[in-house]
């Protein structure tokens, strides 16, 4: 199983809940934990210490996590089939702390079972370590529904796809909406019910990290019934510069086809040739040359040099065109 690999239903993205970034990162992370083809949820079992590293938390703050996980089961999500069926539920429902043991137990809500097991259809593939990298829970809200357009437009290859529009009432209440059991309506922060807070405070903040780490990101067009702005508008594009900086780092970590290498040892090869008796250590001196070309720093001949090249556009527009 890929301990990264995250599998939702599509209904499971765009339901409507508001949690902290501490509560998403953990929700992420125990869906990766799921045995998909599963048809019951079991109860899971982690060293609390495993928790708080992947949540970023210090020892002496751990008591955040035990209030994290009381809220999340009692926290709604409100999933809607349509206007006459809508399914309200919480993510757990249960967890025990045994700080001798030093071990957390936790089980998902068997409500979730139809989101979270055995999906064949409409569902979408998220990666657990793109969405522990992100610092607002909004971009992972906003990445995840990305996500979802992005694989029905791979599926279908219609560049309408990735274009959608949501009104703004739905997408306030998808991205920080509360269910308040009391009045039995989905319920948005006060503050966001000026549209400038909103757009401050959740779209900008999702828009700058996912064009700055995301393989996706969005641009968006506000759109006006009468004399306010009732809908927004998404349009999806590939982060190429992201995907450029990642393939930088990739060259680094040696990444690339064992050709590239192969040129480098090549090159590596001619350059101690050269200097001949004039090298005192030539195993030191090759490790010297190979360090350079870990860091991408090792100077080719002309000829080694067009060859690389070639390797490197033809891998980079592998890249783009995924």
């Amino acid at each position: 199983m890929n301990k990264d690999l995250i599998v939702k239903d599509n209904k499971l993205i765009t339901s409507k809940y508001n949690l902290t970034l501490i509560q998403v990162k953990f929700i992420s992370f125990l869906s990766s934990k799921i045995n998909r083809d599963d048809k019951n949820f079991c109860t899971h079992s982690f060293k609390i210490n495993d928790i708080l590293n992947v949540l970023g938390i210090e020892r002496k703050n751990y008591k955040r996590v035990r209030v994290s996980l009381r809220q999340l089961m009692t926290k709604y999500i409100v999933l809607e089939d349509n206007e006459f069926s809508v399914k309200e539920t919480t993510f757990l429902s249960y967890f025990h702390i045994d700080k001798k043991q030093d071990l957390i137990e936790i089980e998902f809500h068997k409500s979730l079972k139809p989101f979270l097991l055995q999906l064949n259809k409409k569902f979408t593939k998220l990666s657990l370590a793109k969405i522990l990298n992100f610092n607002s829970q909004y971009s992972i809200r906003m990445y995840e529904i990305l996500e979802s357009r992005v694989n029905i437009y791979d599926k279908y290859k219609n560049r309408n796809l990735l274009e959608f529009e949501y009104k703004l009432s739905d997408l306030k209440e998808i991205l920080s909406g509360d269910y308040n059991d009391k009045t039995e309506q989905v319920e948005i922060p006060k503050s966001y019910n000026l549209f400038g807070n909103f757009k401050l405070k959740v779209i900008n903040v999702a828009y700058k990290e996912l064009k700055e780490k995301g393989e996706y990101y969005f641009e968006y067009e506000l759109i006006k019934t009468g004399r306010f702005y009732t809908d927004i508008k998404f349009t999806i594009f590939k982060n190429e510069e992201k995907i450029k900086k990642d393939f930088v780092e990739k060259k680094k970590t040696m990444l690339l086809s064992g050709k590239e290498k192969n040129l480098a040892m090549e090159q590596i090869r001619r350059i101690i040739e050269r200097k001949g008796d004039t090298i005192k250590d030539k195993l030191k001196y090759e490790q010297k040359l190979f360090q350079l070309y870990l860091r991408g720093d090792l100077k080719y001949d002309k000829d080694l040099d067009d060859i690389r090249k070639e390797i490197e556009e033809n891998e980079l527009s592998k890249l783009m065109k995924k």
